[in-house]
């Protein structure tokens, strides 16, 4: 059974996940993300719940090395991404993919992958990770974290990925698995993996 521990932080909330009273670990969640429909709804349950309108989320760094760290992640508290959602930043990737409800690809300079949702519903479910866990339709939600658990999957090795959300220049949701902490708020996982 998956729950996590919630502490409070000035600018948003401390997560830390367990499985079976016990700290899961990077390697557990990221094992989960790819083949346990249960944990990710789970995961979109608990992030539903956070009380802000709007946030970002970020995870501390982790190589292949590291994923026996416990896994933890922050939400921070992100009024100014409660903005009119626009697709056109990735409608090319989507013109590409009409039937996908979820694709990931690199950034503009290939130094992230993001994964991105498709716009299949209404446009106010893909501003921010928030709006996104709370209104995006069930089976897209589940998609979304498998093909972050599969992305990382991939992406792993021995250099630092930073896995987060931001959405300060993009209004429209993108996970980021990020080869730096570029757009991170919270500073002590700005470090690289240890």
């Amino acid at each position: 059974m998956w729950t996590a521990q919630r502490t409070e932080l000035a600018t948003g909330l401390h997560f830390a996940v367990q499985r079976d009273d016990h700290p899961a670990t990077f390697a557990e969640v990221l094992h989960a993300l790819r083949t346990d429909t249960e944990f990710r709804s789970w995961l979109n349950a608990l992030l539903a719940e956070v009380p802000f309108t709007a946030f970002r989320w970020e995870t501390p760094a982790v190589t292949s090395t590291t994923t026996g760290q416990v896994f933890e992640f922050v939400v921070l508290d992100a009024p100014h991404l409660m903005r009119r959602p626009k697709p056109d930043a990735f409608e090319e990737h989507f013109r590409h993919s009409p039937n996908a409800e979820v694709l990931d690809f690199p950034n503009l300079s290939g130094d992230a992958i993001l994964v991105v949702p498709c716009p299949i519903t209404e446009p106010s479910a893909y501003g921010h990770i928030a709006a996104f866990v709370r209104n995006a339709p069930e089976s897209q939600r589940d998609a979304l974290w498998a093909r972050v658990g599969k992305a990382m999957a991939q992406r792993l090795g021995t250099a630092p990925v930073w896995l987060s959300t931001a959405g300060a220049g993009v209004p429209w949701l993108h996970v980021r698995l990020d080869n730096s902490p570029k757009y991170y708020g919270h500073a002590p996982y700005r470090r690289p993996a240890k």
